[in-house]
């Protein structure tokens, strides 16, 4: 009893001072900023390491989880009731909320995350831009939130592609690690609870699916809207992609923030898989991706 009573005066203290935040924050001049971009996809899926990248560009101010901090406001959810004014403010709180925080679902500065835990990524920001969170010439706001941000939407009812249609400005970006690597991380670290459709008793190939159906849902809505949807593979990302980004984002292109991310972007060795889940696998895609060929031979590549 008494740890509900502390637990509720706890949440409704963070509440108002999360309301003084926001207020603060319409000070916020983000005149600059051309685009805002949330992640897509599921975790442990090159989320963190596709934020370091984004980061690691001067024009680009990245903002690590935070949710709870934010959808519970409607000032600034403009997810749930779309106008401008929730939209521009979103946008100033979350560049604030960026400049502080701490690890983990509390959220704030991505240079908190387990990303920076890579003493080269460290040592790459800190070079650029030395203790300083905050850019000086923000262009893109980026947003790492993913499966979390998703779920909200769906609850709603509200697409992704309804969210672009209300505002030219917004892009999604879908980094695409080995499915099966995935599947299996997020099974490990119990991440793949986040999937609405996901439990306990849920097997690996259940996990698999849904990170397959997720990125599949993603092609559908880049097709019809690609200005909006970018994604790119563990596999193949090389400088070509990197221009591809920046453009995407609307922000410069620069050769030393290129070598520097190809410096960053390691992948740990992959996993040990099942023969029936590399079967399982190979199936879905040649079934379910038959109308995205091109996507289908990239993921292929997989378990080539």
């Amino acid at each position: 009893m008494l740890n509900r009573i502390y637990t509720r005066t706890r949440n409704i203290y963070q509440f108002f001072i999360e309301e003084i935040l926001i207020q603060k924050a319409k000070t916020i001049n983000i005149d600059s900023v051309n685009t805002v971009c949330f992640i897509a996809g599921p975790y442990r899926n090159l989320t963190s390491l596709t934020a370091a990248i984004a980061v690691l560009h001067p024009n680009c101010q990245v903002l690590n989880h935070a949710k709870d901090r934010i959808l519970p406001h409607k000032k600034v959810d403009f997810f749930s009731s779309y106008s401008l004014a929730k939209f521009q403010l979103f946008v100033k709180y979350a560049v604030l909320l960026s400049t502080g925080g701490k690890r983990g679902r509390y959220g704030g500065s991505i240079t908190y995350s387990h990303a920076f835990d890579k003493s080269l990524v460290k040592e790459k920001y800190y070079t650029r831009f030395g203790s300083n969170l905050l850019k000086k010439n923000i262009q893109c706001l980026f947003w790492k939130e993913g499966l979390h941000l998703s779920n909200h939407l769906k609850k709603q009812k509200i697409s992704p592609l309804d969210l672009v249609k209300n505002n030219g400005n917004i892009r999604y970006i879908l980094p695409i690690r080995n499915p099966l690597d995935c599947a299996i991380s997020n099974q490990k670290t119990k991440m793949a609870l986040i999937f609405t459709n996901i439990n306990k008793a849920s097997s690996l190939q259940d996990i698999l699916q849904e990170i397959l159906d997720n990125y599949l849902a993603f092609f559908k809505n880049q097709q019809i809207s690609k200005q909006h949807f970018f994604h790119f593979y563990e596999h193949s990302l090389n400088s070509e992609t990197l221009t591809k980004f920046c453009n995407y984002l609307k922000i410069p292109y620069h050769e030393s923030w290129k070598d520097d991310v190809l410096q960053i972007f390691t992948i740990k060795p992959s996993y040990t898989y099942e023969i029936e889940d590399i079967s399982f696998y190979k199936k879905y895609i040649i079934e379910k991706f038959k109308d995205f060929p091109n996507e289908q031979e990239h993921l292929l590549k997989f378990i080539a």
